[in-house]
Order: C-alpha cells, then sequence, then structure tokens
C-alpha cells in the first residue's frame, strides 16, 4: 500500500507564527515575551515602548518590521522614541543593539519603568488572596508606561544592551556583526537602533545596499529595526529608497516655544507618512492626519490637537451686541 499523503500545509506556518517542525519550537506570543499576535493579521506584534504610538501603529509594531523616523529639523525629541524602544525592550528581556552617534549619551538616561517603583509595596501584598489569572496578566503586560525622571541602572543596561563601536568600521563589518548577535540570540526578539550611521554619507550606493542588507534580515528573523535620520542632509536618491524600505516612516517636527503660541501645550507635530499592511487580507483603516505630541514626566502623549474655543470678551460681546440687534429689529413677521 501507498503511504498516506501528507498534511496539507498550514497558512500559519508559512508565516512563521503558529505550527511545527522536526528542529524548531512553534514561534507564538507565549514562547516569546512581550509580544502578541495581530488583531488585523497572523503576525506577532510588540510595543514600541510609548502606549499611543502603538495604537497608531495598529496596536503594536509588527515583529520583523522596521520603522524610520525622519529628523526634520535639529532631531531634539526624536531621541525620546528611541528611548522608550530600547528600554521597552530591556523590560521584556529582549536583546538590544545600538550603534551610531548618540546612542552612548542615549543609554545613561534610559527611562526607568513606573511599576518598578511600587514594587517593595506588591512584596509586602504578596499575602493578599489575589486571583492567579488576574496576577498573570499583571505580569505579562504588553506595554509599559515609563518616568522620564528616573533611570535605569548601568547594571541593568549592561547586561541587556550591546553597543557596536561604528568608527573605522565598514559597512560589511558592521553588518556581519549585528548577524552574529542576531544568531546568538535566535530564539529571542532582537531590537536594533541606529542613529545616523555614517553621517555624512560619503557613499550613496553602499549606505543604500547596507540597508537593503540589514531589511532582508530583519524580515528572515525575530527583528525590529529604529532607525533615526536627518532628512535636511539627505538627498532625494537616498531619502527615497529609505522610505520604500522601511514598513513604518513617521517624521518628527519640533515646535517654537512660544508661550503666546495656539501650539504651547504641545512639543512638537508627528508626521505619519507611511505604515504598511502586512500579510493581511482586508485593508485596515489608519488615520494618517498628522498628530501633536508631548513629552510628560510620566507619560508619551501623541493626540489630536483640538482648538480651544475662544472665550475672550470681545467674542462674548459682539455675540451679546448681536444678539440685541436681531430682537430689536423690526419688520419681521412670526
Amino acid at each position: 500500500m501507498s503511504s498516506p499523503p501528507p498534511p496539507p500545509t498550514s497558512g500559519f506556518r508559512k508565516l512563521g507564527i503558529v505550527g511545527h517542525s522536526k528542529n524548531k519550537e512553534p514561534v507564538t506570543s507565549n514562547t516569546l515575551k512581550g509580544t502578541r499576535i495581530s488583531l488585523h493579521s497572523t503576525l506577532l506584534q510588540t510595543s514600541t515602548g510609548i502606549q499611543s504610538l502603538d495604537l497608531l501603529l495598529g496596536n503594536g509594531m509588527n515583529l520583523s518590521s522596521s520603522i524610520l523616523m525622519q529628523e526634520l529639523d535639529r532631531g531634539e525629541y526624536s531621541p525620546a522614541f528611541a528611548k522608550h524602544f530600547i528600554s521597552e525592550g530591556i523590560t521584556h528581556g529582549h536583546a538590544v543593539v545600538c550603534l551610531g552617534e548618540r546612542v552612548n549619551s542615549w543609554l545613561t538616561t534610559l527611562p526607568k519603568p513606573i511599576e518598578q517603583e511600587s514594587a517593595p509595596q506588591a512584596q509586602a501584598e504578596d499575602n493578599l488572596k489575589i486571583a492567579w489569572r488576574y496576577k498573570r496578566k499583571m505580569q505579562n503586560r504588553f506595554s509599559h508606561s515609563y518616568d522620564l525622571s528616573q533611570h535605569r541602572s548601568s547594571e541593568e543596561i549592561t547586561n541587556s544592551v550591546t553597543t557596536i563601536p561604528t568608527r573605522n568600521s565598514s559597512y560589511l563589518e558592521v553588518y556581519q556583526e549585528i548577524n552574529r548577535i542576531v544568531e546568538e540570540h535566535k530564539d529571542n526578539v532582537v531590537r536594533i537602533v541606529i542613529d545616523r550611521y555614517m553621517f555624512p554619507i560619503d557613499d550613496e550606493s553602499m549606505f543604500i545596499r547596507f540597508h537593503y542588507c540589514l531589511q532582508r534580515l530583519v524580515t528572515q528573523k525575530k527583528v525590529v529595526l529604529m532607525c533615526l535620520y536627518p532628512t535636511g542632509v539627505m538627498s532625494d536618491f537616498s531619502s527615497f529608497y529609505l522610505q520604500e524600505l522601511f514598513n513604518y516612516v513617521l517624521s518628527v517636527e519640533s515646535l517654537p516655544r512660544d508661550k503666546k503660541s495656539v501650539f504651547k501645550d504641545y512639543h512638537g507635530i508627528l508626521h505619519l507618512d507611511k505604515i504598511d499592511n502586512m500579510c493581511t487580507f482586508t485593508m485596515p483603516h489608519y488615520d494618517m492626519t498628522d498628530r501633536f505630541f508631548k513629552v510628560q514626566r510620566k507619560k508619551f502623549i501623541i493626540e489630536k490637537m483640538h482648538l480651544p474655543p475662544d472665550l475672550s470678551e470681545t467674542v462674548s460681546r459682539s455675540s451679546n451686541s448681536s444678539a440685541t440687534n436681531c430682537a430689536s429689529s423690526k419688520g419681521i413677521d412670526f
């Protein structure tokens, strides 16, 4: 008798989300810390460290995807996005790789999770009878809030973050080092942060080729990538190809600090230039209008701006005068 035909390959196994193989365990949200299955597709998602930004990207950043932060001006607030991204990886136990111009100064001021401040209180309440399901849900949070005034210890950073020196290193050497770190942590999520690498750009073709190879590595592994580049010193050629390679493209613009301005309550504008639809048959509707953000001590807020009503005395007097004029007018038949 002929052997029975093999079972049909599941679509989930093709995507690498669930399913079994001979020498590999299934990759699900239970086996990877800090991930969950997307509501729009079968891909796993991880948090950017900013809860309001996760909502704009579809409740999180897809695994094996990349995000490009374009600095439209001096780049004052773009490092805040990278700090939350790195700190979220440390909280979930992910492997973090950093390289670039300002990463060393960022690592000394990484924000600390707010939940860690109440650790003694949590230990004192261990004797309380709390439902084990609720307790497990609180321990496996997808996204966290951070306190910018509290910084992480150097031990946490050295155990989770790997910095790659870029001075006197070629594109090939840096790529090989990133590939080696990704292979070492193949059972974990790897977060890569690149800040202004090889700026100013001497060889545009090698610069684009490096990011093309890096994007190919990201799509094949459990990696999320964030790059920060200023657009003012880049050519149209480099800017166009970078936007084509990355899955998410965001532009950060700082606002002037003027107390009399309408935007006095906000620090900058976030432009949503590109959000990819990955592995989905439906077309999710993303609101691509510009957002305003403000960096507070314990919260990073991204929201739509609503102009407050004008309650000045001149407006109220003009409205009252118009009302009296209408009431005193003659010749109106009711």
